[in-house]
């Protein structure tokens, strides 16, 4: 059953825009660890799953938003967003969306490949929400200036070129 109101903020997120006050957050929440480095893509993908895992994951790394507790979420959107990739390559190979949703059926609901599309893209795209990856969520997250220290010796030569 819904609970109502604003959704929880994560205390790192609280921290971070400098909102955090001891005595509105829970005593006990759960810190998880974050990663060291990204994380290798479980077994198992489509070869468009694994490109997202890769490159969302280094990216969570990198900013220190990725714990072991956020690898099933994230796995699940990186699936959703293979699906929507498997789908559109089916729908291209069929002649492209205009002759697939051609023809006297020519519902886009009734179509198993653009309604599987359809839902895998709405997954993926609540999932990114949740992990602060669309437009407008990350407008509401405010992460302090990275480190230099960070950069690479090749990138820093070019950088002062």
């Amino acid at each position: 059953m819904p609970k109502g109101g604003h959704n929880r903020k994560p205390r790192k997120t609280k921290i971070i825009q400098g909102t955090f006050r001891k005595d509105r957050n829970p005593g006990r929440e759960p810190i998880p660890p974050m990663f060291p480095e990204s994380p290798k893509p479980p077994s198992g993908l489509n070869r468009w799953a694994r490109r997202e895992w890769k490159r969302l994951a280094a990216e969570l790394q990198t900013q220190d938003l990725l714990t072991i507790m956020d690898l099933a979420a994230l796995e699940i959107a990186c699936v959703a967003f293979g699906v929507h990739r498997e789908c559109m390559d089916a729908i291209k190979k069929a002649g492209g969306l205009s002759k697939y949703l051609s023809g006297k059926d020519a519902n886009s609901h009734t179509r198993p490949l653009f309604s599987a599309q359809r839902h895998a893209w709405i997954t993926y795209k609540s999932y990114l929400t949740e992990f602060g990856l669309s437009p407008a969520s990350r407008n509401r997250i405010s992460l302090p200036a990275r480190k230099e220290s960070g950069q690479s010796p090749m990138r820093k030569l070019l950088n002062e070129v």
